[in-house]
């Protein structure tokens, strides 16, 4: 190996550490939770928002609770209240979905990210 051999070895490290670096400063997402009830959107929340917001479901009000960065249905009317014992969601790739009132619950993120492997 040549000293110009080295010199290139070098240079293709240091621009690869250059490229990186972008990679991890951003690392600002917006995320928001996005309800909709019957496939139409009926309100947008930023999800570092911390509270409780209601909408009215097929069945009834379904009850929305934001804390922490994490999302959870805290009551409905539905038979077996399945959507209120999912509990919290902080992914974007898990939805609560709450078919007997038609209403869904996600996280909607900045990143265009597709799948997550675990």
């Amino acid at each position: 190996m040549t000293k110009a051999d080295k010199i290139l070895i070098c240079l293709i490290m240091i621009a690869s550490i250059v490229c990186l670096i972008p990679l991890f400063l951003s690392n600002s997402q917006k995320e928001c939770v996005v309800v909709q009830v019957k496939n139409k959107e009926v309100l947008r929340l930023d999800l570092n928002e911390n509270g409780t917001w209601t909408v009215d479901g097929t069945l009834g009000n379904v009850v929305i609770e934001i804390k922490d960065g994490k999302v959870r249905v805290t009551q409905e009317n539905s038979p077996q209240h399945l959507c209120s014992k999912q509990g919290y969601v902080s992914n974007a790739n898990v939805p609560i979905v709450c078919l007997p009132n038609e209403t869904v619950v996600q996280i909607e993120s900045d990143t265009s990210e597709d799948t997550v492997v675990q």
